[in-house]
């Protein structure tokens, strides 16, 4: 009876029943510009900014209540879901993912999505020292000083967004609906808020999944992510037979003693550790290999595009309208530990940061130095100038319970970022939780592996799992061939031509290959670098332009290419010594057979061949 009383009141937009004050309670309506959420009620209740110190003042808490389709039956429960960050919206941002995702679950379950504070509707916070994208190309000193200025222009405020806070904030809203029972799905930092939230308010967790998970008590310094990489490039090379996992390790280490006293522009053993901690992402471990073999050879072009588009992708999150990199650093800087006190001077933190580095075995960083893999995992570092907090420190306090519920943990195969080590540990948090591991999947597997996310969809339904159903799924990424500096080096297409003209198809194959790595940066950017030079950009009508792209040092390509359903479609214009030169009506495709029509050197040509990827 208080459920269908609880949908006759959203359905008219009237304040709902609960612990808030009617002041403070929710405002409900429709909620506006969010297509996928036509059937929901939007609203928003006033909390506390600190709880144990009201005269901080006050935010605002927006959320979205999606009734279940079936409302000719009670209720099963209400699903809770935040996608990580911290510093993600979840209304406006994740709706239409978590409405896709978790579809077969809502006939007779209601979904609650909310807003952590300090994000998209609910009152986001914003620094306007951390400039934009600047983050992105800074140096860490740089980052360290843009970090802490961004602490003292939240002033009082600057305790007031740790995940104990947007834990309290959802049960507010949750007291606020009159709602029972949660399932709680969390990805990525999500597994951590939602592992607090179970620990703060366990009268209310029906179910729990932890997809991508951390523990509350992480390894500050990554040695769990150092292992999940070694264990990384050692899988994909032995699966896929293309490269020996322990020379790639040693050439890493090899490369990282180099940089670390000569740098070659931008690209020092920090950022060489950034880039083979892969963020999580397992396509990576396929374009180490070649990248960092290339780099020995003094070929850094592999690399550079790493760094680069690393740094690209970066960029275009800061900027996001879904994401505040200021949120994002207040959790950070609260919540996690630290190798400093924040009640010393800026000099006393240093040293005491230094001494705890210095303190663990070299070798247990290897094949990177300790300062070299800190880039990845800073132990607070990008805190140091941070304001003093005295309310700063983990959401749960060692030794904490946690409720007795159903858990699932999943932890991708080639995840480095959450790695398998550390969704055991979060599993161990709770008495009765099942850990399974998602073969060759990355971060948070639900999103790549259907398998995955059957695993979990079914255990929110039945609370049962299979934790083998998965076993020897998904393909591990494929390793991509040291990319060739000249056209000499280009392998040659199997087809119907002379060398030359055969060599001119590999240049059109390898600067296709090269534009389709380049998709993601097309997508956030409109425009993005060839290997050695040039560049893509988009058209209106989503044709990319290719101006003068060079993926081998002599030669270039220009023209225009449209992906359809027959493949990549266009035509290309050939320049440089290495080939002969021409222009080319061509449509490629990755199966099947490829065809390219016009002049070389003068002379009509008209090929088919099947295009292998490069």
């Amino acid at each position: 009876m208080r459920t269908n009383l609880l949908l006759m009141a959203v359905a008219v937009g009237l304040g709902l029943g609960g612990s808030a004050t009617a002041a403070d309670g929710p405002v409900l309506g429709a909620c506006t510009g969010l297509p996928e959420l036509a059937r929901a009620r939007c609203g928003t209740i006033r909390v506390p900014l600190d709880r144990a110190n009201p005269s901080v003042g006050t935010t605002h808490v927006a959320f979205a209540f999606l009734p279940r389709r079936d409302t000719s039956r009670p209720s099963l429960g209400t699903l809770v879901p935040n996608p990580g960050g911290p510093g993600v919206s979840v209304v406006g941002s994740s709706e239409g993912q978590y409405t896709g995702s978790l579809a077969p679950l809502l006939d007779r379950r209601d979904l609650l999505l909310v807003d952590p504070r300090g994000t998209g509707r609910s009152d986001a916070i914003t620094c306007k020292t951390l400039g934009g994208t600047a983050l992105a190309f800074s140096t860490g000193e740089q980052s360290v000083a843009r970090i802490g200025a961004c602490g003292r222009e939240l002033g009082a405020r600057v305790g007031s967004y740790g995940s104990a806070a947007v834990a309290d904030d959802i049960e507010a809203v949750r007291a606020a609906l009159g709602l029972e029972q949660l399932d709680l799905w969390g990805d990525s930092y999500g597994t951590f808020l939602m592992a607090v939230y179970a620990a703060r308010h366990p009268e209310h967790v029906r179910s729990i999944v932890l997809n991508g998970a951390s523990p509350i008590a992480t390894d500050s310094w990554g040695r769990d992510r150092l292992g999940a990489v070694v264990r990384g490039i050692r899988l994909v090379c032995a699966r896929t037979r293309a490269c020996n996992g322990d020379a790639v390790l040693r050439n890493i280490a090899r490369l990282a003693t180099r940089l670390r006293s000569r740098p070659v522009g931008r690209i020092d053993e920090g950022r060489l550790a950034e880039i083979v901690f892969t963020g999580g992402d397992p396509s990576v471990f396929g374009r180490i290999p070649a990248a960092v073999a290339s780099a020995l050879k003094g070929d850094f072009a592999s690399l550079r595009r790493l760094v680069d588009n690393q740094a690209l992708k970066y960029a275009a999150i800061l900027v996001h309208p879904i994401f505040s990199p200021a949120q994002n650093l207040a959790t950070h800087c609260h919540d996690y530990t630290r190798a400093f006190s924040y009640a010393d001077t800026p000099a006393a933190r240093r040293a005491a940061y230094d001494r705890a580095l210095s303190a663990i075995e070299p070798n247990a960083f290897w094949p990177f130095s300790p300062d070299g893999w800190s880039h990845t995992s800073q132990a607070g570092a990008q805190c140091l100038d941070w304001p003093n907090d005295p309310t700063a420190g983990p959401p749960v306090p060692a030794g904490a319970r946690f409720p007795d519920v159903p858990v699932l943990v999943l932890s991708g195969e080639l995840d480095a970022n959450s790695p398998s080590a550390a969704g055991r540990l979060a599993a161990a948090q709770f008495t009765h939780a099942t850990f399974v591991e998602i073969p060759n999947a990355g971060h948070t597997p639900v999103a790549d592996s259907t398998c995955a996310s059957n695993l979990a969809l079914r255990f929110v339904a039945t609370l049962q799992v299979n934790a083998g159903a998965c076993a020897s799924t998904g393909t591990p990424p494929s390793v991509a061939s040291p990319a060739p500096r000249r056209a000499a080096e280009l392998p040659l297409v199997s087809a119907k031509g002379t060398t030359a003209e055969r060599r001119a198809l590999g240049l059109v194959a390898v600067t296709a290959g090269d534009l389709l790595e380049q998709g993601g940066i097309l997508e956030l950017a409109g425009t993005a670098g060839g290997l050695r030079g040039g560049r893509y950009a988009t058209r209106r009508d989503r044709a990319v332009r290719l101006l003068g792209v060079r993926v081998v040092r002599d030669d270039a390509v220009s023209g225009v290419l449209q992906l359809t359903r027959a493949g990549l479609v266009g035509t290309l214009r050939l320049t440089g010594p290495g080939v002969p030169a021409g222009q080319l009506q061509v449509r490629l495709t990755e199966s099947g057979s490829s065809r390219a029509r016009g002049t070389l050197s003068g002379r009509l040509v008209d090929f088919t061949f099947r295009l292998w990827r490069p």
